[in-house]
């Protein structure tokens, strides 16, 4: 841990960056986090699994860094977990989750802490995130959650980050790539659900924050850089399967019987948006699909039948 005893006065912020089979990305993701002018911050890694483990070399490269080596992958969810309960464990005042595929800008830390300490009703608040290129190109600004179609919006994905989006908003979702989390609010509705194992465990914990009142916040002067999809395909059958699984039990537990009835059509359509998105011939695809829809009618949970090949096997 870095000596923090000039900076008192600072929020006291760790980052937990969660990493498998990758060191590049990840000591990329550090650095950019060392570099910045946040004064009172530290570093927690989590290698879910990785064969060779990468904590050792990673802690070589950056030593300051805390490192927490995973016997085994236990999914976004219980990696990012383990990270998280460390960051609480070492006595954080606001915990900041990244995806290792990300770049921090040298003062997002600060913009995040700055909108937390403003708004003690809100849970998390999230950064702007930026496609890679020299353009400032939004992955993510905001979104919007409707329960009853188990299904999430992105505001102005797209756009240019122009000065009209600078400012800090209420959002109703956030991806879990670049959010700051207050401690109080984690304990009080919990971690990330490990049920899921991974994907819609964003959705899950938004629906659950706002159900106990909080707010959500997306940090217009916060900006990270995401290069998506990185470790596990944009659409590749492991997340297909784990994408439609999912979707189907955040369905359940957020919708309400006669609003997901009277959304089942749009529901249908976006099943329709899926299966064109990855191709009408992606018989991988097809099978984890199907697979997903029997899992979750059958109640399997965690990694369940979830195929292993996470290639992007879209049509060209």
């Amino acid at each position: 841990m870095r000596d923090n005893t000039a900076s008192h006065t600072a929020p006291y912020v760790i980052a937990v960056i969660l990493t498998w089979n990758d060191t590049e990305m990840t000591s990329r993701c550090i650095e950019s986090i060392e570099s910045g002018n946040y004064p009172a911050a530290d570093i927690v890694v989590v290698d879910n699994g990785t064969n060779p483990p990468s904590c050792q070399m990673l802690k070589k490269r950056f030593p300051h860094i805390e490192t927490v080596q995973l016997d085994r992958n236990y999914g976004f969810t219980g990696g990012c977990n383990r990270g998280i309960e460390r960051a609480l464990d070492m006595g954080a005042d606001y915990v900041f989750l990244l995806n290792n595929d990300t770049i921090v800008h040298a003062d997002a830390i600060q913009h995040l802490t700055d909108a937390m300490e403003q708004r003690p009703d809100a849970a998390m608040a999230s950064a702007v995130l930026l496609r890679p290129g020299e353009e400032k190109r939004m992955d993510f600004h905001s979104g919007v959650i409707v329960p009853d179609c188990a299904y999430h919006s992105h505001l102005h994905e797209g756009e240019l980050l122009t000065e009209e989006y600078r400012a800090t908003v209420e959002t109703g979702f956030a991806p879990a790539c670049a959010v700051m989390f207050r401690p109080e609010a984690l304990r009080e509705v919990g971690l990330f659900d490990e049920r899921l194992f991974t994907n819609w465990e964003d959705y899950d914990l938004c629906c659950r924050f706002l159900r106990k009142g909080y707010k959500l916040l997306t940090v217009g002067q916060a900006e990270v850089i995401h290069a998506h999809g990185q470790t596990t395909g944009h659409i590749s059958p492991f997340i297909t399967y784990f994408f439609t699984r999912n979707r189907l039990i955040c369905l359940f537990r957020y919708g309400k019987p006669l609003g997901i009835l009277r959304h089942s059509l749009h529901y249908m359509r976006t099943l329709y948006w899926q299966v064109r998105a990855y191709g009408f011939a992606n018989w991988p695809a097809h099978k984890a699909f199907i697979r997903g829809i029997w899992d979750f009618l059958a109640g399997v949970r965690g990694e369940g039948g979830a195929p292993a090949d996470r290639r992007d096997k879209r049509k060209a």
